[in-house]
This record gives structure tokens, C-alpha cells and sequence, in this order.
């Protein structure tokens, strides 16, 4: 039987991780892009990745991409839920700041037992989405269908009119870069792809005019919506 702390630290980053890159992007999950999404080096993910597989809550086959098995799933979405609960809790409780949410999530969740998230939820009236618009999973395990797509997808010649709806687990210097500019969740933007292509982006809200590269816009999810007149910002310097 697993104890409490194999929930916690490592695995529950793992298992999160792979959770997260199936849901967000609907791709086959690779050591690579693992490696990538937790920042660590290729090596070190393949062990853990093996130990896991011991454990039987992935499955991987050498050269070919990294899923989760029913039970892996299972026990990843309950470490989700209680991720993004926890968000809400530092966000609407605590006022932490909206690109501090996500590491100080992590870092209280494995001491967190379910009775003091249910009291948490219950607390905050059951919320639907965490601060960075993710959906929360149900005690069930069931989740809200992501319709939205990622903002690169959407990046066009044209400019276009966009809705930010969500944003994926990032590190915490490109959170604190669209904190600062306000691309939140529910923010309205037109977004056009640059001459360099279409990994760049010249963006327009209410508030900010400036340009956006690929790790601010791997960072983002959006839907299209009908254009209304909004006072474009001034240009600002490339950052990120």
C-alpha cells in the first residue's frame, strides 16, 4: 500500500505534469516535453519516469510518448483538484500574487489532507476554476471539456480578436510578465502574427501594446470572440 508522502513532492509534480500536458494540448506526452514542462534535464526525467512505470501509474515505452494508466490517472486528477483548490485559497483568502499561486500551491500540497481542502472549498462556495482559469475537478474525477484552443493556433497574418480563457502551468517569471500586463483569464486582446512568424506575436488589450514571444505565447489558451472597440494601449518594449 502507498503511504501519504508518495503523493507528495516528485511524484505528485510527475504525475501533475503529465496530467496537465494531455489536457492542455492534446499531444502525446514525450520525455522531452516532460523534461521541458518541469524544467529538468532529459536524464533525470527518464528515472523517475522508469520508477513510476514500477509503480504502475504510467505507461512508456522507449523512444515513444509517456501516458498515464487508469490508476495513475486516478490519483493525478485528485492531485490536480487539490492543486487548484489550494490556488483559490492563496488567491481569494490569502491575496497572494496571481504568479506566486502556482508554486505556493505545489508547496502546501502534499500536507494538505482532504478534510482541510473540503473545508477550503466549502469556504470559497465550490469553485469551478482556479485563478488561472483552469477547471477543477470534481471529487468524481470528472472535469469540464477545454473547448479553447492554445494561442499560438490562433495567431494569425490578420489581427485577430481573442479572449485569454486559460493559463497553463508556467514558470514564475513569464506568470509575473502577463500578471504585469494584465493577460489574465477573461482579458480581450487582438493578437497578429509577426513578419518572423508566426511564433511571434504584436498584441493589443485595453491596457498593453507590446509584443509577445514563444514562451509568453506557449503560456496562453484563448477562444475567438466578436470584436468590440477598445482604446488600444501604448507600444511597450518586447520582453517576452
Amino acid at each position: 500500500m502507498r503511504g501519504k508522502s508518495d503523493r507528495s513532492g516528485t511524484r505528485a509534480r510527475y504525475l501533475r505534469a503529465i496530467w496537465s500536458l494531455t489536457e492542455s494540448d492534446h499531444v502525446p506526452v514525450t520525455i522531452t516535453g516532460l523534461a521541458r514542462a518541469l524544467q529538468h534535464v532529459p536524464g533525470s526525467v527518464s528515472e523517475q519516469v522508469k520508477r513510476l512505470v514500477g509503480d504502475g501509474l504510467i505507461e512508456h515505452e522507449r523512444y515513444k510518448s509517456v501516458s498515464l494508466t487508469p490508476e495513475g490517472r486516478l490519483e493525478a486528477v485528485q492531485i490536480v483538484r487539490a492543486n487548484r483548490i489550494l490556488r483559490c485559497f492563496l488567491h481569494d483568502i490569502l491575496n497572494l500574487p496571481w504568479s506566486e499561486l502556482a508554486t505556493n500551491a505545489e508547496a502546501l500540497e502534499g500536507s494538505s489532507s482532504p478534510r482541510f481542502l473540503q473545508r477550503i472549498e466549502a469556504s470559497l462556495d465550490e469553485p469551478t476554476h482556479d485563478p488561472y482559469g483552469q477547471p477543477i475537478p470534481t471529487p468524481g474525477g470528472d472535469i469540464e471539456p477545454l473547448t479553447d484552443s492554445p494561442l499560438g493556433q490562433l495567431v494569425h497574418s490578420h489581427r485577430t480578436p481573442v479572449v485569454i480563457t486559460r493559463v497553463a502551468d508556467a514558470p514564475v517569471e513569464i506568470l509575473t510578465f502577463l500578471d504585469e500586463r494584465n493577460l489574465r483569464p477573461g482579458t480581450r486582446m487582438q493578437i497578429r502574427g509577426s513578419a518572423t512568424g508566426s511564433h511571434v506575436a504584436d498584441v493589443r488589450t485595453a491596457q498593453w501594446h507590446g509584443t509577445l514571444l514563444p514562451a509568453g505565447i506557449g503560456a496562453l489558451r484563448g477562444s475567438l470572440h466578436e470584436e468590440t472597440e477598445q482604446r488600444p494601449a501604448q507600444p511597450s518594449a518586447m520582453d517576452t
